[in-house]
């Protein structure tokens, strides 16, 4: 149930202001009951009446009316207009726990991330026990990865209940922070939970995939240089061994990359498949996805 944000403030403006004040009362009524039934066209409809009104004296209507204003902009899709309804809500001292989600989320819409950082960790410090705590929480660990501002990540991982860390958005969120920071062994925890929830995610098909190509790449490539710069019998032997792991990891690598190129065409998983037939010695596959990649 929304909040009821005690608009009454506003009718002594207006009443202020010279508006009749059994419209304006009237209005208002309507507002607050049409917000709280969720019928924003109405709400949008009646605050921007007010608002007009109020403007139009060269004056500024209640913090809250904006507010509402701005709230229901936002639940149609108009956002330009939520967030300058929202924005004049502030610039009257009008703050409350909807006012931060609201603005978090709009915010989320134009792509400003440095506020809306700011409006989820003032909703966090002063409603920890809010009715949006999950979401906001949730989408502050996401924007972690964005900002790269990983020991938050962490603070907010071990703070999360066991459903949201079960969740394969915030695993996969988890993996590509901690990828980042080349924390191997749990990323391949973590990848493989992401895999068992979906087996078709990017994210996790990627780390695998990666992992086993660069497995296989480094150890051929050191193998290689230690047989040329000491050509023995044992030497080879020692090659010969390397290569079975070696073409085990590019036939591993290859079926995440076989998976992840027919899920999500990208070049960049075409040339992993080029290089990858390169070393299987299978010249056909290779020059397909080399021109695939291109």
């Amino acid at each position: 149930m929304k909040y009821v944000l005690g608009i009454v403030w506003g009718t002594y403006l207006v009443l202020f202001l010279g508006c009749s004040g059994g419209k304006y009362l009237e209005l208002t009524k309507e507002v607050e009951s049409s917000y709280l039934e969720n019928d924003y066209t109405k709400t949008l409809e009646r605050s921007e009446q007010i608002i007009g009104d109020v403007e139009s004296r060269g004056k500024m209507a209640s913090g809250e009316v904006y507010f509402f204003a701005g709230a229901s902009a936002f639940e149609l899709e108009e956002y330009d207009k939520s967030l300058n309804y929202l924005e004049k809500a502030r610039g009257q001292d009008y703050y409350g726990e909807e006012m931060y989600y609201y603005l978090a989320r709009n915010y989320r819409q134009i792509d400003n991330l440095s506020k809306e950082i700011g409006s989820l960790e003032s909703y966090l410090g002063k409603y920890p026990q809010g009715k949006y705590i999950g979401e906001m929480r949730t989408r502050l660990f996401q924007t972690c990865l964005e900002s790269e501002n990983f020991e938050l990540a962490d603070e907010l991982w071990a703070g999360m209940d066991s459903l949201s860390r079960d969740n394969v958005a915030n695993l996969e969120v988890y993996l590509n922070i901690n990828r980042i920071q080349e924390k191997n062994e749990l990323c391949n925890t973590l990848g493989k939970r992401v895999l068992d929830k979906d087996a078709n995610n990017e994210s996790g098909l990627m780390w695998f995939g990666e992992t086993y190509f660069w497995s296989a790449e480094n150890s051929y490539l050191s193998q290689m240089k230690a047989y040329k710069q000491n050509r023995t019998h044992k030497q080879y032997a020692i090659l010969l061994e390397t290569f079975k792991q070696v073409n085990s990891d590019f036939r591993k690598s290859r079926d995440y990359f076989l998976k992840l190129h027919s899920l999500y065409p990208k070049p960049d998983y075409a040339s992993y498949l080029a290089n990858i037939y390169t070393r299987l010695e299978d010249e056909e596959k290779a020059a397909y996805y080399k021109k695939r990649a291109e």
